[in-house]
């Protein structure tokens, strides 16, 4: 029981840490790449014990805060968290609620529709531009292996075209957890040409700023996806979520 008391009360210290570190990086402004201090100075500089370092900093390195380098001149090194860092972490909470592919195609049904409402109001030219390119290849592709990773990427693109980065991390993060559950099916030629023809009335909805249209269009699209998924295979959408499949 004593031995529990005190890891418990390790860990606290090790994650008290961490937050210390990233409040430290971030006032200093430290940028991807810059070098943190060698384990003796920040040993002395946060007057903790050296087992309580090493756990803050693997604990920061697998959130993605930070690398850790090895060798004489190693030592941890700032980065910036990735979505894949996100989803990686989300999938293993996923993983313990045993939530099931078709928990994660409603969630995406809730918000699809308002993410590309709100990118017609906000997205940039350079949105614009990134999405007409990405369109364009997935129409050369309509009939390729590269579909599916393609129409996923559209979607991202008009996550983050939004305006509000919680809305892309979010899209970008439920299509890395369920890459691998769609490359098990794939679309239809029939169902390819359906999809083509509703991200074009998105595209276009959001070029001329229709947010109503736009919703429109990509509520009909995802809700067309969600059941063309359900009927083709049912056994799909019921596999639950496993920690590992990112």
């Amino acid at each position: 029981m004593l031995l529990k008391v005190e890891n418990a009360k390790k860990a606290k210290r090790a994650l008290s840490l961490a937050q210390h570190i990233v409040r430290d990086i971030e006032a200093g402004a430290h940028a991807p790449g810059d070098r943190l201090p060698r384990e003796e100075e920040m040993l002395a500089r946060y007057d903790v014990a050296r087992a309580t370092l090493r756990e803050a900093l693997r604990f920061l390195e697998l959130q993605g805060v930070i690398h850790l380098q090895l060798g004489r001149s190693g030592g941890p090194v700032v980065a910036r968290p990735q979505t894949g860092d996100f989803a990686n972490s989300l999938s293993l909470i996923l993983h313990f609620m045993d939530a099931d592919l078709r928990g994660l195609l409603e969630l995406r049904e809730a918000i699809a529709a308002d993410v590309a409402a709100y990118a017609a109001q906000r997205a940039t030219t350079g949105d614009l531009s990134a999405l007409a390119d990405c369109l364009k290849e997935l129409e050369r592709n309509e009939a390729g292996g590269q579909f599916e990773e393609l129409n996923r990427r559209f979607h991202d693109l008009l996550g983050w075209a939004s305006g509000n980065p919680l809305f892309g991390l979010l899209t970008s993060t439920l299509h890395l957890i369920t890459r691998e559950f769609s490359h098990s099916l794939g679309y239809s030629a029939q169902e390819r040409a359906v999809q083509l023809r509703f991200l074009r009335r998105v595209l276009e909805a959001v070029r001329t700023g229709d947010s109503e249209a736009a919703r429109q269009a990509m509520a009909r699209l995802v809700s067309g996806s969600a059941s063309y998924l359900a009927e083709r295979s049912p056994e799909l959408v019921s596999q639950r979520v496993r920690w590992g499949q990112i």
